[in-house]
């Protein structure tokens, strides 16, 4: 039996679309590893859930920037290397065991974990929107919406880190096709209010997703509201929510996170304002960045195939035809909008939501010849199939790796000193002598393992007299002198006048330090370098002194032709 029912998956096409999404996202898997971090901005995994901050959900009065549930989840998959170690050096020295903890023997598999737990619901996300379109377009439509979203290049990035990008996205379509499963008359309400309840808590942006979507199911079928499993399913969530969210165990630090999270969390970082020209900009660029997900005939397809969806079915079968498109809708008015956020995961939902109805214009177009459908599908689908190539292809040539081919070249023993957060920087060889020079308290950062954490004014760099100076990927760029620009990358380090002019000076050479390495993405015709969320595909600098540690001071040589150190 149990073969037969793997032969029978073996013939399944979504089989071999999860096969296709497994390949894509295992390629760089490995990216920037060993280390004792990830390269991944914002990403909660290796540091928060092998350093227990799901602890902070819990503490009276405290809070953790993310719901718990992922962080519950990859804090139990990292137990096995934490606890080793816990077991091995004891708690009676706190700083002892983080230094230990950080180690890359020990964050290397913890983050590997991690991403397998996102390669698997990566492949349930292409799973779920090919079975879900399946059910409302057609076997031919689902499986074009499934590719759609195997070939989506920024799903697959998230697919390769331990952001909750792809967890939420997971249980979110899983939700709404349970959802489509109740409105066909299933008694799936526990199923769906369960994969619901578990996209909130994996990251809270996800109830964008629901607030029409739901009352909109209740509409379509009113005796919903007289099913006593209805009511189960909800008060089961709504209890479950209560006690893994911390608001029942822990109600000030949870009021506290929901007064962060519609607060600084969501102002500190919009580009856009409050305005009706701000709404118009973010219609714009959310329009402009089709090419981030998948290809503008794609999004064409994808407007035919809404038309047809709504134009095609009555009734409950419109509602059924139109929900992933109305969760779309609800993210984008509820989050998009709120949050005034344009970046790539911001669009994200609605990249694998609303692409896919290019399933129904292809479903509708099986009566036509044969030639005219392979041709536009090839047109269709080469621009998102190359984006996603040229992703792994950017993840496996990241200019971190030269600069690390650079920095072993140097003789043991030899100062430098680098700036710039934990997931922007090379990993130094522990030959080096390394100290990271900051503004802020040294025991509120992200250490490093192997470099020492100093907090000083870079502008008193000559008294220090590092031989080589290494700019992490958010600070390896020019630094207008007159305007100090917005940070970066999520980054609100060194934005005092002091710090700035720094780098001014350093950047432009006023300093007694040459730039001999300048890393860069380059990737041949017809693959291109793919920048996501200031993680990928960005530049590198090093620079090295001028002078001796005791040689006079020397005026500043121009820098070299450094092309030739970039991948």
């Amino acid at each position: 039996m149990r073969v037969d029912a793997l032969a029978r998956t073996a013939r399944d096409p979504r089989a071999w679309l999860v096969a296709a999404a497994v390949i894509f996202a295992s390629v760089g898997l490995t990216w920037g590893l060993p280390g004792s971090d990830t390269w991944a901005e914002d990403a909660i995994s290796p540091r928060s859930c092998a350093l227990f901050a799901i602890a902070q959900t819990y503490l009276p009065g405290h809070f953790h920037q993310y719901p718990p549930l992922h962080m519950a989840l990859l804090t139990l998959t990292s137990l096995p290397w934490v606890a080793t170690t816990i077991a091995r050096m004891g708690t009676a020295d706190g700083a002892a065991l983080e230094a230990a903890l950080i180690a890359p023997s020990i964050m290397t598999p913890v983050e590997v974990c991690a991403r397998l737990v996102a390669l698997a619901m990566f492949a349930g996300i292409v799973w779920n929107v090919t079975t879900l379109f399946t059910r409302i377009a057609g076997k031919r439509g689902g499986l074009a919406a499934g590719a759609i979203v195997v070939t989506n290049a920024t799903l697959v990035y998230y697919a390769h880190t331990g952001n909750l990008e792809v967890p939420y996205l997971f249980w979110s379509s899983w939700a709404l096709l349970e959802l489509d499963r109740v409105l066909a008359g299933e008694p799936r309400a526990l199923y769906a209010m369960a994969a619901v309840t578990c996209a909130v808590l994996t990251k809270d942006q996800a109830a964008g997703l629901f607030v029409l979507t739901l009352p909109a199911c209740v509409i379509a079928r009113p005796g919903l509201l007289r099913e006593r499993r209805t009511w189960i399913a909800v008060a089961a969530s709504a209890l479950v929510f209560a006690i893994v969210s911390g608001a029942l165990p822990n109600p000030s630090g949870f009021t506290r996170r929901i007064a962060t999270l519609f607060g600084p969390a969501s102002e500190d970082w919009s580009p856009y304002p409050k305005t009706l020209d701000g709404r118009i900009a973010i219609a714009r660029d959310a329009l402009l960045s089709v090419p981030r997900y998948a290809s503008w005939l794609l999004a064409v397809a994808a407007c035919a195939g809404v038309f047809l969806a709504a134009t095609t079915r009555r009734g409950l079968e419109r509602v059924r035809a139109l929900l992933p498109l109305l969760a779309a809708v609800s993210f984008t008015l509820v989050f998009t909008l709120g949050a005034r956020r344009t970046e790539d995961r911001f669009l994200l939902p609605q990249s694998v939501l609303l692409f896919p109805y290019a399933g129904f214009a292809l479903e509708a177009s099986l009566g036509s010849k044969r030639w005219w459908i392979a041709a536009a599908c090839i047109l269709a689908f080469t621009p998102p199939l190359l984006a996603t190539l040229s992703l792994d292809a950017t993840l496996l040539t990241d200019s971190r790796y030269a600069a690390e081919r650079f920095l072993s070249t140097l003789p043991p023993g030899t100062r430098v000193e680098a700036y710039g957060g934990s997931h922007f920087l090379p990993r130094i060889p522990p030959s080096l002598v390394a100290t990271r020079v900051g503004i802020d308290d040294p025991d509120s950062r992200s250490h490093v393992f192997g470099v020492a954490d100093i907090s000083a004014n870079p502008n008193q760099i000559d008294l220090r007299a590092p031989a080589y100076v290494i700019l992490g990927a958010e600070h390896s760029h020019a630094f207008d002198p007159i305007d100090a620009p917005r940070s970066r990358y999520g980054t609100s380090e060194f934005s005092d006048a002091d710090s700035f002019h720094f780098f001014v000076a350093l950047t432009s050479g006023k300093l007694d330090y040459t730039r001999v390495f300048r890393g860069e993405c380059r990737l041949p015709w017809p693959l291109a370098c793919r920048e996501i969320h200031g993680s990928t595909a960005h530049e590198l600098w090093i620079y090295r002194r001028n002078r001796s540690a005791s040689g006079p001071l020397s005026p500043a040589s121009p820098a070299p032709n450094d092309d030739d150190y970039g991948d």
